[in-house]
């Protein structure tokens, strides 16, 4: 029951007992403002919804810190996400009040990102994180609502799916077979199995409890789990359908066996070429980057195309188009990549052999006839 009482000044002040069992007070000029504020907030405690007030004075720095240390996701996702939280939202929102913060701030703060030349995609991602900090409050009962409410951001018009052909990947290998012959028969396996960097990274010459393994007899590799960007082992891929089996193409097959010669049978076929010790991510990319532009600077002394700079996943990419080109069904590829519905499989649907077949032919029909009644027309008229 709220306890309502006449201070000295002539206020008025209500008293309540929060869920938190500690007492609250509204003091002001007009005894119904603070009777219906001690009804309201004794709802909210009887319904389960009451918070405390106190509680969205914090900073978002102060609340971001706290929510940020008790997420559970993966290790790449936590590097990442704190780039983003360190250099978009922590500049901007550091000392706000969270229940200071509106959406029209929000929507002037993604505004201001676009102004300062930030990209789209890093625009929304930066967005989502912020969004999903605010709605974590909310669960926790720090905020009533979210200020991300019907906020604008920038559209990112999708890219067509870039893929290497034979000839630019054989100049790319042959670049990386100065540096380290792994390096080059790890490209050729992305580009014929269709795995991701993590997935080829972790592959075993035999069966073991941290590797994705190979089965010599058949010529296929059983994906279980990946390495991460850092080289930890990770026992689950990255969804339920890219556990799977891929199978080898034979002369990779043969390049990965030559790569376990002098070594236990269960290595990793993929290591370090100092250390020999699992990949690391960043390292790699350097050294998948260095090639290319080896490549690329032998192409412009001798005048012959040069070689896009594309992503290491852009190998897998290679594979499904190679293959689509070739007319294996999608869900084929789908089967292959280990994608989670085929949806995502669908981006390579344009490469198909007959993607446009009926156009075409009716095309050719249309224009057949459009050219025999032209000639008809032409044969009355000279009549």
């Amino acid at each position: 029951m709220a306890y309502i009482r006449r201070l000295p000044s002539g206020a008025w002040q209500a008293t309540i007992r929060g869920a938190d069992g500690r007492k609250h007070t509204c003091t002001d000029r007009l005894k119904k403002v603070v009777k219906d504020w001690a009804a309201d907030e004794e709802t909210k405690v009887a319904q389960g919804k009451w918070r405390d007030p106190r509680l969205g004075r914090q900073t978002f720095a102060t609340w971001a810190e706290r929510w940020f240390a008790a997420r559970v996701v993966e290790d790449d996702t936590r590097r990442g996400d704190r780039s983003v939280l360190n250099n978009h939202l922590l500049p901007h929102w550091k000392d706000w009040q969270l229940q200071a913060i509106s959406a029209l701030d929000v929507q002037e703060w993604v505004k201001k990102l676009q102004k300062a030349g930030v990209g789209p995609s890093a625009v929304r991602r930066s967005y989502n994180l912020f969004a999903r900090a605010m709605k974590a409050a909310v669960v926790a009962r720090v905020l009533a609502e979210s200020p991300c409410a019907d906020i604008g951001r920038p559209a990112t018009p999708p890219k067509l799916v870039a893929w290497f052909t034979r000839d630019e990947v054989d100049r790319i290998r042959a670049q990386l077979d100065r540096r380290h012959r792994g390096h080059s028969v790890m490209t050729e396996l992305m580009c014929c199995s269709g795995l991701r960097w993590g997935e080829a990274a972790a592959v075993v010459g035999a069966e073991r409890g941290d590797g994705n393994p190979v089965d010599w007899l058949r010529s296929r590799i059983r994906i279980v789990g990946s390495l991460t960007q850092n080289g930890r082992w990770k026992e689950y891929p990255k969804t339920s359908k890219s556990r799977r089996e891929v199978p080898l193409e034979d002369a990779c097959s043969t390049d990965m066996a030559a790569l376990l010669v002098g070594r236990p049978p269960d290595s990793r076929i993929f290591v370090s070429p100092r250390s020999g010790s699992n990949l690391d991510g960043a390292n790699w990319r350097t050294v998948w980057y260095r090639a290319i532009d080896a490549v690329n600077a032998a192409a412009r002394a001798a005048k012959v195309p040069e070689v896009p700079r594309l992503d290491p996943h852009d190998c897998r990419h290679t594979c499904a188009s190679w293959l689509v080109q070739e007319g294996v069904p999608l869900y084929e590829v789908q089967a292959l990549l280990g994608h989670e519905s085929v949806t995502t499989t669908q981006r390579y649907a344009h490469l198909q052999p007959d993607a446009h077949g009926r156009v075409e032919d009716a095309w050719r029909r249309i224009l057949a006839h459009q050219r025999r009644t032209a000639r008809g027309k032409g044969v009355m008229r000279a009549r």
